[in-house]
């Protein structure tokens, strides 16, 4: 960073070592082993003093894909992590099951399963931070910091057949000593914290198509519903309902090709607690509005090289009543030509 002065306020020294290692069973499936070791060594002006912290690093795993029978797939994995700074480790399982039906009449079936472990050490900048953040407040690093470690739970079917595609998909996930910041009363500063246990549940649905003539559209719903264990209160900004849509038709020809398209999104309004005040020891809860912006986009390959594009941006003149963290940063309708040139293609053969 330049100050000004012959001054080093910051670095990061990083020395990595990686081993990987692959082996086939002929069909029946893949082994992959391997490790990283790394020495981290940071030095930051957001340390006390500017001081330098250092830890090591180092993973193992090992991974078997194995392919059962015809149709029905299975992929177990396992890895350990050590973290020299607290000496945390992990030992990290993880399983995915897929069973695949092929059919040409009726189309194609594919339904997966799988359970994965999460975890993640508190970084050196979480552990030791002491950063003047604009005069505002303080942020500061927490050495009695626990690892993040998360349960992972999914099931999926799908079907594809020709120009159609649908998925469907479900998921469940319990997080635990999630890291973030907190307001700290006794520094009277913000603070690296531990989070309420909680958990995540939700659904996606996808519907994709694309015809031989030209016309495309994808269609996707995402549910999702997250909320503590303990009934403290939730600062989640994760919308419940989102839906994203866009059609499109285009054509090509020997010197001329064109694409018209729409596309769009919906975010739906919610409800979640925010600091209250300036103090940051208050919790309020607050509504934020849902909307839906949409862009149309006009391209066309003129010619070798030469394309031409128009797009209108917030096709419908969408302006928050407020701007805030979770609003889109827009003032309204926005429009935009292109042309772009390659000079390689126009005089290509």
């Amino acid at each position: 960073t330049n100050t000004g002065a012959d001054v080093l306020n910051y670095s990061n020294v990083q020395h990595n070592v990686r081993a990987l290692f692959n082996w086939t069973f002929g069909k029946t499936g893949t082994l992959t082993v391997g490790g990283d070791f790394m020495n981290d060594y940071l030095l930051s002006y957001q340390f006390e003093d500017g001081g330098s912290y250092s830890q090591m690093t180092a993973d193992a795993f090992a991974q078997f894909d194995w392919n059962v029978v015809k149709g029905f797939n299975v992929i177990g994995a396992l890895r350990y992590d050590y973290f020299s700074a607290k000496k945390l480790s992990s030992l990290s399982p993880k399983i995915g099951l897929m069973y695949r039906i092929d059919s040409d009449r009726a189309g194609h079936f594919a339904f997966r399963g799988s359970y994965a472990k999460g975890f993640r050490a508190p970084t050196l900048k979480e552990m030791y931070m002491s950063f003047d953040m604009a005069s505002i407040f303080m942020i500061y690093g927490n050495p009695d910091l626990l690892s993040e470690v998360s349960h992972n739970f999914t099931l999926s079917a799908e079907y594809f057949k020709k120009y159609c595609n649908v998925t469907v998909t479900g998921y469940f996930n319990m997080v635990r000593n999630g890291i973030t910041t907190v307001w700290n009363e006794q520094l009277n500063s913000m603070r690296y914290a531990n989070d309420a246990p909680t958990n995540i549940a939700g659904a996606d649905v996808t519907f994709s198509m694309r015809l031989p003539c030209g016309f495309g559209a994808k269609l996707a719903y995402t549910y999702s519903h997250e909320y503590t264990t303990d009934g403290s209160p939730s600062m989640s900004t994760t919308r419940p309902h989102s839906l994203t849509a866009r059609v499109e038709y285009g054509r090509e020809w020997k010197n001329y090709g064109f694409n018209l398209s729409l596309s769009g999104r919906y975010l739906a309004g919610f409800s979640t607690h925010v600091y209250a005040d300036t103090t940051f020891e208050t919790l309020a809860m607050q509504r934020y509005p849902g909307y839906t912006i949409w862009k149309l986009m006009f391209t066309q390959d003129i010619w070798k090289g030469i394309s031409l594009n128009f797009i209108v941006d917030n096709l419908f003149n969408y302006r928050p009543d407020y701007y805030y963290s979770n609003s889109p940063v827009t003032v309204g309708t926005t429009f935009a030509a292109g042309l772009s040139l390659s000079i390689e293609e126009m005089f290509s053969k």
